[in-house]
């Protein structure tokens, strides 16, 4: 068993074809039939259902993707350990985030630390809570940052939390229903736009009307882009459910504002996930306190 096989294994997998894989890896689609078939056969056993319209992994694939990740994160923190101790300044972090904290914290932590980590590579991916957390738990990704409604009983991951914050609903400017103090029962007539990414992401919008004791709206559209769904409450007069931190320096960019409520809407908090039972590199404890020391100076600003 070759690591380079079991990178193609992950490959293929994530990818659905070899063919689409093999251009991912900028490899030859026999190569990469060859590699794989070399370890099934190194294992005695089939890792991949083949068919007409693509691979799926069989229930030993799975087990041993599962197992590669955490091999292929686990090198990436021994490459970042040895270039600290040679003080090359290099290394790789990976990085899932909701797309309201790919919008405000999480660049500006980044650009801050590269201005004195310049050859530090980043791996940036959008993904929501609880969904995120998994690939965080496997070792694929080295952090999860996300709005989370409370804090997870998770022994298997350690939480951060960065910034508290809330849930609001939101419209464009000059809108009618920013004229005065509203309620959620004033809001469940109104034209929604929800956006939606992972099997969990509407729960945020239910929720926060079930916590009321109302029945969540059912004039809604569902949205998997997080800009796409900004940009129809711009442009027209629907109603969207964002964090505040949005609006901490973006509220001039995005011609949205927050409809000022009668009472505070659930408690949405941004936090940060590792895994517990993982010594984090140092350029990863590094990257932790920049997050905390951008998260502590936004909250600052917040509140001037």
């Amino acid at each position: 068993m070759k690591l380079s096989q079991l990178h193609h294994l992950i490959a293929v997998a994530e990818a659905g074809t070899v063919r689409q894989a093999a251009k991912m890896l900028f490899l030859s689609q026999s190569s990469v039939t060859k590699s794989l078939q070399q370890l099934e056969e190194s294992l005695g056993v089939e890792l991949l259902h083949r068919g007409s319209h693509g691979v799926t992994p069989t229930a030993a694939g799975r087990a041993l993707i599962a197992r590669a990740k955490v091999i292929e994160a686990e090198l990436r923190e021994a490459r970042n350990d040895i270039d600290s101790i040679m003080g090359a300044g290099s290394g790789e972090i990976k990085i899932s985030m909701s797309p309201s904290v790919a919008m405000a914290l999480a660049p500006q932590a980044i650009i801050e630390f590269k201005r004195t980590r310049p050859k530090i590579s980043f791996h940036l991916q959008e993904g929501v809570y609880p969904d995120a957390l998994h690939t965080v738990r496997t070792g694929e990704f080295d952090f999860a940052i996300c709005l989370m409604p409370e804090r997870p009983r998770d022994e298997g991951l350690s939480c951060v939390l960065l910034l508290p914050d809330r849930l609001t609903p939101a419209v464009r400017v000059k809108h009618p229903l920013t004229q005065s103090r509203k309620t959620l029962v004033d809001l469940v007539h109104a034209d929604w736009v929800i956006y939606r990414r992972g099997p969990s992401g509407r729960d945020v919008f239910e929720q926060t009307f079930i916590a009321a004791g109302l029945e969540p709206p059912t004039s809604t559209i569902e949205c998997t882009s997080f800009a796409c769904a900004l940009t129809m409450v711009e442009r027209s007069d629907y109603i969207t459910l964002v964090p505040k931190q949005l609006f901490s320096d973006r509220a001039a960019r995005w011609g949205i504002v927050p409809i000022a409520m009668d009472a505070a809407l659930p408690e949405w908090n941004i936090a940060v996930f590792y895994r517990s039972d993982h010594e984090l590199s140092p350029v990863c404890q590094a990257f932790l306190q920049e997050l905390q020391n951008v998260a502590t100076n936004m909250l600052v600003h917040s509140r001037t």
